[in-house]
């Protein structure tokens, strides 16, 4: 981790020993350190966290940060929330059943769509059987959509 801070120049060290290269820190860096430990922990990406430590972002632009990483997170934990209850009930039907249902259903919010239909019965699947019957309803449904457009 020293290695990476070092080499991407958010923390320096005081000295490296040349002949065995370990990296010298002083005890006045410990606090930029536990800076960019606490940063890092809190979610931000070394960039962010060169900015706030290098003091190039405000107290405004801070909390601004401070919350939308909270927004991020609640996001996360309602995530992990609504896989837990999912968990829960596939534990849930395996103790009753014994097994692990084998059939899913997902109830899913959708937009609403219009649909539309006509139909009409040919003698047979041949082609020309099939055109007959269906170019006359393509027109019909063309009028009652330009009809139900009026309406709307």
């Amino acid at each position: 981790m020293l290695r990476h801070y070092d080499a991407t120049g958010l923390l320096r060290p005081a000295r490296v020993d040349p002949a065995n290269g370990y990296r010298h820190y002083t005890a006045s860096q410990l606090s930029r350190l536990n800076r960019i430990i606490a940063l890092k922990e809190l979610g931000f990406t070394l960039q962010q966290v060169r900015d706030i430590v290098d003091e190039k972002v405000d107290a405004g632009e801070l909390r601004g940060m401070l919350r939308l990483r909270r927004a991020e997170l609640e996001d996360a934990v309602a995530t992990a929330n609504a896989r837990l209850v999912q968990v829960e009930a596939r534990l849930r039907a395996i103790e009753s059943e014994g097994h692990m249902p084998t059939h899913d259903v997902v109830l899913k919010s959708v937009p609403s769509v219009r649909v539309a239909e006509l139909t009409a019965t040919a003698a047979s699947y041949e082609p020309e059987d099939i055109s007959p019957v269906i170019g006359p309803l393509y027109d019909e449904l063309f009028r009652r959509l330009e009809a139900a457009e009026q309406l709307v």
